[in-house]
């Protein structure tokens, strides 16, 4: 459910004020109207407070001046969708952190372009946040990675380290283990599922069907339609080709690039 959008309304005339109220109510967005400005002065006094809003419908012309003797006193980070009967003002309003300019009258389809282009940004800037706080976590608490499989094979139970494995394959709806010495092991893990659980600095997925280890790869060389096909160290009798759209991001792995 989209948390409530905070709106601030500077504007001098009440029948302007009025009916942009309605529209934005015609938009049946979930909003608050937590202040209704009509003059410089007061813009002022309002904007160098600590009140919490997050968008903000601006007349260009007020009583006691333009909105632009507001944006040059107070520095506004929020968005601001401009609503003004004057079309020579687009330009300039443009250097304010502005969403969107609306000539008057305004239409409801206005409104509605103007908030979603709102909500996409915040979606990116919220998108952005997530990003910037899990690379912070990560940096924190570092994410830990499987180090071992314990893996049954008739009445006996194996245990194999992450580092003694060479390959991982699928085929015929089953994951294959093969560690250094050859041996094979069926795990009960799907290759996606693995991307998750191997970290990435010592595993790589080269293809739908297979993961490597990158302690096992010998030698990497030219193949046919773009792709690279890699040697083992411990050889497998498989074809351990890397898919055309994995290549690069393969060559930026082996570069220790993640």
């Amino acid at each position: 459910m989209q948390k409530k959008v905070k709106i601030v309304i500077v504007e001098d005339e009440p029948i302007s004020t009025a009916y942009l109220k309605k529209l934005i109510r015609e938009t049946e967005i979930e909003h608050d109207i937590v202040a209704e400005l009509d003059s410089v002065s007061d813009s002022v006094l309002f904007f160098g407070s600590d009140t919490e809003y997050d968008i903000i419908f601006m007349d260009i012309h007020l009583g006691d001046g333009t909105c632009f003797e507001i944006l040059n006193t107070i520095k506004i980070s929020k968005p601001i969708i401009f609503c003004t009967t004057f079309d020579t003002y687009a330009i300039e309003a443009f250097n304010y952190n502005s969403i969107d300019y609306i000539l008057k009258p305004a239409k409801l389809n206005d409104i509605e372009d103007a908030l979603s282009k709102y909500y996409s940004i915040k979606k990116v800037e919220e998108e952005s946040y997530a990003h910037r706080m899990g690379k912070m976590m990560d940096t924190i608490a570092p994410k830990s990675y499987k180090k071992r499989f314990l893996i049954r094979t008739e009445n006996k139970l194996n245990l194999v380290d992450v580092h003694n494995i060479c390959c991982i394959y699928s085929e015929d709806g089953h994951t294959h283990l093969v560690d250094k010495s050859g041996k094979e092991y069926v795990i009960d893990f799907t290759l996606e599922k693995l991307e998750e659980l191997l970290n990435p600095e010592f595993f790589f997925r080269i293809n739908r069907k297979l993961t490597l280890n990158i302690d096992e790869i010998k030698s990497v060389e030219d193949y046919p339609n773009n792709r690279l096909i890699v040697e083992l160290e411990h050889p497998v009798d498989l074809e351990l080709v890397v898919s055309r759209n994995r290549v690069k991001d393969f060559k930026n792995w082996l570069k220790g690039i993640l």
